[in-house]
């Protein structure tokens, strides 16, 4: 399932680099992430990876009209 995740600010060369599997779009001031997740395991790692890199995360959403 695809899954959009909403930071505040801009990402950093290395946030970058970390995320480099996902699409990553610039709505100033906040950034958007969007990838497919495989589970729920996946997921909480990926919001986990979102904390570690130092993002203020917004929200967690499954991307409009995936499936």
């Amino acid at each position: 399932m695809h899954y959009e995740f909403r930071v505040e600010g801009i990402l950093s060369d290395e946030a970058r680099a970390a995320l480099s599997g996902m699409r990553i779009t610039v709505l100033s001031p906040d950034t958007v992430i969007d990838g497919e997740v495989l589970d729920d395991s996946h997921l909480h790692g990926l919001i986990a990876q979102l904390d570690a890199l130092g993002l203020t995360l917004i929200s967690v959403l499954p991307y409009p009209g995936a499936e």
